[in-house]
């Protein structure tokens, strides 16, 4: 790290409240939040380390910005199965029980696939085996005020 980070980063660990927010308002150009000490600290030590050192990525800035904006949902993490996990679901008063394997799945003694002909297997219907499983969210219904503003 260079010195001069090093001593800015010093000198905020050893400010009062005050000088805190006398810093705050002198690098943000507004009043600071009312949050604790320890925590207008930290945002200006980060923001010093930013200018020092450079922000975020483009890509995680852009994430960031869509989280914010509240307007996109973001995206379902993938949901990854180490071999040697079990998967349980009660259907029909019995209880069901899928054993993931490195290849495949195992269930009632025969090796599948996919969890979709599980889910099949189980119910005699077509099912996304990961939502059979939970595994998935349903996607939510349309909001109201979405259909009345068109």
């Amino acid at each position: 790290m260079n010195s001069k980070l090093d001593q800015g980063l010093a000198a905020l660990a050893t400010m009062s409240p005050a000088q805190l927010r006398e810093e705050w308002f002198s690098t943000f150009k507004e009043e600071a939040p009312d949050i604790p000490p320890s925590l207008l600290c930290r945002v200006l030590a980060y923001r010093l380390q930013e200018q020092q050192l450079g922000g975020l990525p483009a890509q995680a800035q852009r994430m960031l910005d869509i989280v914010t904006e509240g307007v996109t949902p973001l995206p379902e993490p993938e949901i990854r199965l180490k071999p040697g996990s079990r998967l349980l679901r009660e259907w029909n008063g019995k209880l069901h029980t899928v054993m993931v394997d490195a290849d495949g799945f195992s269930f009632n003694g025969q090796r599948f696939a996919s969890l979709s002909h599980i889910a099949r297997e189980i119910t005699g219907a077509h099912w996304s085996g990961p939502r059979f499983f939970g595994l998935k969210r349903r996607p939510a219904p349309p909001s109201r005020g979405a259909s009345a503003r068109g």
